[in-house]
């Protein structure tokens, strides 16, 4: 599984403040949040148009994150 800056930032940064809000993220920085998952990607696309930002919902309580790699033979 390659990580990308987004997904390192999504997992090292403390997000409490945007609890149960969906958020993208471009590089190192949260450029949008709120509570409809479509109108905050929308809004990180005309904020950033050559960027594909990682949309993520922040729950509200606290939740283990797993990356997980498979190989399929």
């Amino acid at each position: 599984m390659s990580k990308t800056k987004e997904f390192e930032f999504f997992v090292k940064s403390d997000l409490s403040k945007y609890k149960g809000q969906y958020i993208a993220i471009v590089e190192d920085k949260v450029v949008a949040s709120g509570e409809n998952a479509k109108d905050v990607l929308e809004e990180a696309r005309r904020k950033f148009p050559n960027k594909n930002p990682l949309l993520a919902k922040i729950p509200r309580k606290d939740t283990l994150i797993l990356g997980l790699k498979f190989k399929w033979r």
